[in-house]
């Protein structure tokens, strides 16, 4: 490799906005948190963990608009401290709670007891 080529992270490097964005420097007002760091955040001590399972489906586009629009309602009201305690945020809390709701009520689960 010739000496005058440089690797495609030292170019990156050299502006430090670029170089905080690659390595998860500060953080500025502008910059949401990631999803992974959110449902990290997200989860409470008295909320019990879960493994859960992988599954890609496809959605009706009205559906999938829908779903949009309420997780990101609910992600804004949870930043503003308005979303109380327990209420799902994610979009795979909310299909997971209508799934487990649906399931239940035909009778695949057992229904949760109040």
């Amino acid at each position: 490799m010739p000496s005058d080529r440089k690797h495609i992270t030292a170019v990156l490097e050299e502006e430090k906005e670029v170089k905080d964005f690659i390595y998860g420097g500060k953080k500025t007002a502008s910059q949401p948190p990631s999803p992974l760091a959110s449902r990290e955040a997200g989860l409470s001590a008295t909320q019990p963990s879960t493994k859960s399972g992988k599954i890609s489906i496809r959605l009706p586009q009205k559906l999938a608009e829908k779903l949009s629009q309420v997780w990101y309602e609910r992600g804004l009201a949870y930043a503003q401290g308005k979303l109380p305690d327990g209420q799902v945020k994610e979009k795979q809390e909310i299909i997971a709670e209508a799934l487990q709701e649906w399931l239940e009520k035909r009778g695949y689960l057992p229904e949760k007891s109040s």
